[in-house]
C-alpha cells in the first residue's frame, strides 16, 4: 500500500511564559548588526512576510530571554507509550507525530511548551521538531543539512509576531522564522528549511494509528522534574477569546475575516506560495468532514476529525485525472471514516494510503509542494493579508 502524499506539513508554535517576558509586551529591538540588514525599518503592511529584502527587522521583538534561554533539546531518549517516562501525558494530550521508515516517533507537545525544539536523529535521518505555544504552530523541518553537517537549531530569544525565532547553530547568525521557515540574516539568508510530513492529533489517536511508537521521554531531558511537563504554563493563553501575547503587525482588523471567528481559533491554513486559505475548525464541524477544495490552481483534499483533534490536506490530482472523495465507513478500528474517490472507487486511510479497489498499489498522489500548519488564527491573518476562509461544510 502506498500512501497520498500530503501537500503541505503543520507548523505549531510552543514555549513557556518567561520566553515572552510575561504580560507586558518588551519594546522591539535591533538584532545584532549585520552590514546593510541592520535597522531595517518596517515596510508599508504588504500581503505576507515571504519576501526576505523587505523583512521588518525592526519588528523583532525579545521574549525576554537571552539566546538558548529556552533550552533546544538534542537527541533526547525515547521510551514506548506505557513506560512510567510517557506517564506525563494524557490520552488528550496533543503531540506532533512522524513516521520515517516505518519507525513512530511522538513529540508532545508538553515537551515543546518547555523547550521549543527537538534536534533528533531517527536511524540514518535527522530532524529539526519545533513548536510554539503563541501561535500555535508545530513545524518539522529535515535536519540532514546541505554540505554543512547536520542541521542544529537553537532557541534565538526572539520573537516574530509572537512566533519562535529559531537560530542555525552552524552558523551563528543564521535566523529563521518559524513561519516562514526562509534565513533572514546571517550566512542562509533566504535559505529556506525543507519541511517534513507530520500528524499532529491526540496522544491517543496517535497511539491508535502507531501502537508501536516511540515517545520523548520526560527523564531524557536532565532539567526539569517530570510532573513539569503536565500542566500547561500559559494560563488561559487558549481561551478562543483572548488577545495574543505581543501586539500582530500589521494589525489584522481591517481584514473581514478577524470580526468572524475568534483570534484563537485553530485552523487548518494551506498555502501554495503566496496564496493560503484557512480551515477553521468550527467551520469543518463537529464531527468528521471531507472537503474537496481548490487553492491557486491546485486540488486539494482536507480530512477532519474532530475527536483526534487532526486535520490532514492531500493532493486530489494523480496524472491527469483530478480525484474527487467523499466520507466511507471504516472496518479499520483504527479510523473512525475512510474517504473513497468517486472516480476509480479506490478506498484510502486518513493517512492516505489506497487500501482497495483500481489504484491499490499504484503511484501516490502527486505533492504540490505547499505548507500546511496548524495555528490560531490571528497570527495567520496578521501574516497573510490576502487570506481567505472556509465558510462552512455543505
Amino acid at each position: 500500500m502506498k500512501p497520498l502524499r500530503q501537500p503541505a506539513f503543520p507548523f505549531v508554535i510552543a514555549g513557556v511564559l518567561a520566553a515572552c517576558g510575561g504580560r507586558t509586551p518588551p519594546a522591539p529591538v535591533s538584532p545584532p548588526e549585520t552590514g546593510s540588514e541592520a535597522g531595517r525599518t518596517a515596510p508599508l503592511p504588504s500581503r505576507n512576510f515571504l519576501n526576505v529584502s523587505s523583512f521588518p527587522m525592526n519588528r523583532l521583538i525579545s521574549g525576554g530571554v537571552a539566546k538558548d534561554g529556552i533550552p533546544a533539546l538534542t537527541d533526547p531518549e525515547f521510551v514506548r507509550a506505557g513506560s512510567a517516562h510517557a506517564a506525563y501525558l494524557q490520552d488528550g494530550d496533543l503531540v506532533l507525530g512522524v513516521s520515517l521508515d516505518g519507525a513512530a516517533r511522538a513529540y508532545p507537545h508538553n515537551i515543546g511548551w518547555h523547550h521549543e525544539i527537538v534536534n533528533d536523529a531517527a536511524g540514518d535521518r535527522h530532524l529539526v521538531v519545533t513548536l510554539c505555544p503563541l501561535t500555535g504552530t508545530g513545524m518539522v523541518f529535515d535536519g540532514q543539512g546541505e554540505g554543512n553537517g547536520r542541521l542544529e537549531l537553537g532557541v534565538s530569544g526572539l520573537l516574530f509576531n509572537n512566533n519562535l525565532v529559531m537560530y542555525d547553530r552552524r552558523f551563528e547568525d543564521t535566523l529563521y522564522p518559524q513561519m516562514t521557515h526562509i534565513g533572514i540574516r546571517g550566512y542562509g539568508t533566504e535559505q529556506e528549511l525543507t519541511l517534513m510530513p507530520v500528524v499532529e492529533t491526540t496522544w491517543a489517536n496517535w497511539k491508535r494509528l502507531h501502537p508501536g511508537t516511540l515517545v520523548v521521554s520526560s527523564a531524557s531531558t536532565g532539567m526539569y522534574r517530570p510532573e513539569r511537563y503536565s500542566t500547561y504554563p500559559y494560563t488561559g493563553y487558549r481561551e478562543p477569546a483572548s488577545a495574543p501575547m505581543f501586539p500582530l503587525f500589521p494589525d489584522p482588523d481591517d481584514n473581514p475575516i478577524v470580526f468572524d471567528l475568534p483570534p484563537k481559533e485553530i485552523v487548518l491554513g494551506v498555502r501554495f506560495g503566496t496564496v493560503a486559505k484557512a480551515y477553521p475548525f468550527s467551520k469543518m464541524g463537529d464531527d468528521r468532514a471531507v472537503i474537496n477544495d481548490r487553492i491557486a490552481d491546485r486540488n486539494v483534499l482536507v480530512v477532519y476529525d474532530a475527536a483526534a483533534r487532526m486535520a490532514l490536506a492531500y493532493s486530489r490530482d494523480l496524472g491527469n485525472r483530478t480525484l474527487t472523495f467523499e466520507r466511507v465507513g471504516s472496518r479499520d478500528r483504527r479510523f473512525d471514516f475512510m474517504v473513497r474517490d468517486l472516480e476509480t472507487g479506490t478506498t484510502w486511510d486518513l493517512l492516505g494510503r489506497a487500501l482497495a479497489g483500481e489504484l491499490e498499489g499504484r503511484p501516490t498522489l502527486s505533492d504540490p509542494r505547499a505548507q500546511r500548519i496548524l495555528v490560531r488564527l490571528g497570527h495567520l491573518l496578521a501574516g497573510h493579508r490576502g487570506l481567505r476562509t472556509l465558510n462552512a461544510v455543505r
